[in-house]
């Protein structure tokens, strides 16, 4: 997986911010029970000390410190239990002045050694997923809210299955695909009629893989096009165009919504066998979601990029009823 450091720049300097107002928050609290307590202030400047006491003493022991240090140490835990005494008898916990991080396992440090810790990588789940949550209603559209019932149960004479059959099968396949999700997952793409559900699934993809972990990047393919026009022309807004072209081609899983309702021009077929080609070489998964006919993708773009959704995409057609026609009627 692909960190973007943008992101874990921006969560380790909120790791860092929690850690400064934690030792201020800290030290404030030893300030008011030093003044109170003097006599923990004595113990803890001892304790603190240990590790020179220790250094001293097998100097001064010679080849054999052990004595001296088994002395330390009955002597320290002496004073610990002492403070433990003067912390409980005052209505304070053992703990009180104890600085305790929210991640014990790199004291809120976001790595152990040269390694992410699980704390930093569930913020940056999170962080993926509130940037998704920005330009997809992921609340309110995820696998357990898809409706099967809006889908006719009468077979298609034409295909043999009914809508209710075929979109239980498009329903499977999208939920295991979310949750195995790796970097060399396979490429999908959905196709089929207006309102069938085909933006919905790519959205609960999107939040499951984004809650992984994963990057994800959904987008229309008449901004993505828009996108690539403000490059080439160096048009006003080429670095905002040029950084999410970066995106487009580098998200650990692109979405690309509603491939042909962009306007034809003369650069389509270029900027979109451009993207899928960088993807596939890269070996980065794509979704494409469009209204055309894979037979059609020939005719409106180009021989090559036809070949490469036809043979490197795995398809699923979607047919039926318009759902969102048909939830307005109910309503």
């Amino acid at each position: 997986m692909e960190y973007n450091k943008q992101i874990i720049s921006d969560l380790l300097r909120e790791l860092e911010s929690r850690r400064n107002q934690r030792e201020q928050m800290l030290a404030e609290r030893r300030k008011q029970v030093y003044a109170r307590l003097p006599r923990i202030r004595q113990i803890d400047d001892a304790l603190r000390g240990t590790a020179a006491r220790i250094l001293r003493a097998a100097l001064d022991a010679g080849d054999d410190p052990s004595q001296a240090i088994e002395q330390l140490r009955h002597e320290n835990l002496a004073l610990q239990r002492e403070r433990t005494r003067l912390l409980l008898d005052n209505g304070m916990s053992a703990d009180f002045l104890d600085d305790k991080p929210d991640c014990p396992k790199c004291n809120d440090l976001g790595y152990i050694g040269s390694t992410p810790c699980q704390c930093l990588k569930a913020m940056y789940a999170k962080r993926l997923t509130q940037q998704l949550s920005s330009i997809l209603p992921i609340d309110d559209q995820n696998f357990d809210t898809f409706r099967l019932d809006y889908y006719s149960d009468k077979a298609d004479a034409r295909i043999g299955l009914s809508p209710r059959e075929n979109m239980v099968y498009n329903l499977g396949i999208c939920k295991d695909y979310a949750h195995s999700f790796h970097k060399h997952s396979p490429n999908l793409l959905l196709f089929g009629s207006s309102g069938l559900g085909k933006t919905f699934l790519s959205t609960c993809i999107a939040r499951t893989v984004s809650e992984k972990g994963f990057s994800v990047v959904y987008d229309t393919a008449i901004h993505v096009l828009s996108c690539y026009e403000t490059v080439h022309f160096n048009s006003p807004g080429f670095l905002e165009a040029r950084q999410a072209v970066r995106r487009f081609e580098g998200a650990d899983l692109f979405i690309l919504d509603d491939l042909g309702t962009e306007l034809s021009s003369a650069l389509a077929p270029s900027v979109f066998y451009s993207l899928v080609n960088t993807r596939l070489m890269s070996h980065k998964p794509m979704i494409v979601n469009t209204n055309l006919h894979p037979v059609h993708f020939e005719t409106r773009y180009s021989a090559a990029l036809s070949s490469r959704l036809q043979g490197d995409f795995s398809h699923l057609r979607f047919f039926g009823d318009d759902i969102r026609l048909l939830k307005k009627a109910r309503m």
